[in-house]
């Protein structure tokens, strides 16, 4: 009686699939080789089956022991983010790297904003913005107090757009740059807010079909990082109609500001995206001051040359794990193990 086993292995370096069939015979098995690419056969010898299993048994041991290494390394990787990936716990937004306005030059310039990142743990969330500009602000002779700064940074939990959340009060504030316009006397986090527009008093934008007309009018490319430029979550036209400033608001919570090794710690990385801004500003602040669940929280300039959103979650009690190097390498070393064993399992299945 003829017993077929098939067994499908890949041939390094090309990568060709090898199927090979073994039909037991007596005290030979007769090896075919057939390229999975076509059907003629490429090769037929007469091996003795002892040698031939305890190949397949090395073969087999090796290609799992491989297999369980890579995937525990692609476990541990950070994948390569876009807009709103989650990478080393941090959620980023990137916007477009050509659509900040400073004078005659657009894309490059000090409001270039180039992108938001968002991570959480059980009890506190961090937030790092990568841009051009740095909290000192930005001198403007025809700006009300000459100079401008960072707008508010809000968040909306109520699933409405922007106008109607700030028509309610149910938005949340962040004053993060401490001479910036807002109506709130101090940085820190608010909540029951409601947003103004300061972009008139700052040389500013009358609404954002003007701005995006004027990036694309230069070929650029006018993005609100996780949003569309023209995303009806903001109103686009109008007059005086982009609110990037806290007019009201209730204090709820302080914020701390985070240094770049700090950050780094956490495992910030703006430069996998090739956001190289030359300013990363990041602060930190007890969840227990906003809601859990779904948000869009953006920030403008003053000027509204530039603005990104962000999409994500806060989770209530969330807490994100931060494997360190002992962790990582007894991972490897229980995937090598584990496929070493299923190995040797399923090998003894067959010669048995």
């Amino acid at each position: 009686m003829f017993n077929q086993v098939d067994l499908l292995i890949t041939r390094s370096p090309d990568k060709i699939f090898t199927e090979i069939l073994i039909n037991s015979a007596g005290i030979c098995d007769l090896l075919k080789i057939k390229n999975s690419r076509s059907s003629r056969l490429d090769n037929l010898t007469m091996i003795p089956r002892e040698h031939f299993m305890k190949s397949i048994a090395k073969n087999s041991i090796h290609w799992t022991y491989s297999v369980a290494i890579f995937c525990a390394l692609f476990a541990l990787q950070p994948q390569k983010a876009t807009a709103a990936t989650l990478s080393n716990g941090w959620n980023y937004a990137i916007d477009s790297f050509n659509d900040g306005v400073t004078g005659p030059q657009i894309g490059g310039g000090e409001f270039e904003f180039y992108g938001i990142a968002i991570k959480e743990t059980s009890d506190t969330a961090f937030i790092a913005i990568n841009s051009n500009l740095s909290l000192a602000g930005y001198a403007e002779p025809l700006a009300q107090r000459g100079n401008i700064n960072y707008g508010d940074l809000f968040f909306n939990f109520s699933g409405q757009n922007f106008k109607t959340a700030n028509a309610s009060g149910s938005l949340f504030g962040i004053r993060f740059a401490g001479g910036n316009d807002s109506s709130v006397a101090t940085t820190g986090v608010y909540s029951n807010v409601t947003a103004k527009n300061v972009t008139q008093t700052n040389s500013g934008f009358t609404n954002l079909s003007l701005f995006n007309d004027r990036v694309l009018s230069a070929g650029g490319t006018p993005s609100t990082g996780d949003l569309a430029a023209t995303d009806p979550y903001f109103e686009q036209t109008g007059n005086w109609t982009v609110l990037n400033s806290i007019a009201t608001g209730t204090k709820v919570g302080e914020i701390n500001f985070l240094t770049p090794a700090t950050l780094s710690a956490l495992g910030l990385n703006f430069g996998q995206f090739n956001a190289v801004g030359s300013q990363t500003i990041g602060f930190s602040f007890n969840k227990s001051s906003m809601p859990s669940g779904n948000y869009i929280a953006n920030f403008f300039a003053e000027c509204a040359n530039d603005a990104i959103a962000i999409k994500g979650s806060f989770e209530q009690g969330y807490a994100e794990p931060v494997p360190e190097p002992a962790t990582i390498f007894g991972t490897l070393a229980g995937f090598a193990i584990l496929g070493i064993g299923a190995a040797k399992r399923k090998i003894k299945c067959k010669i048995s």
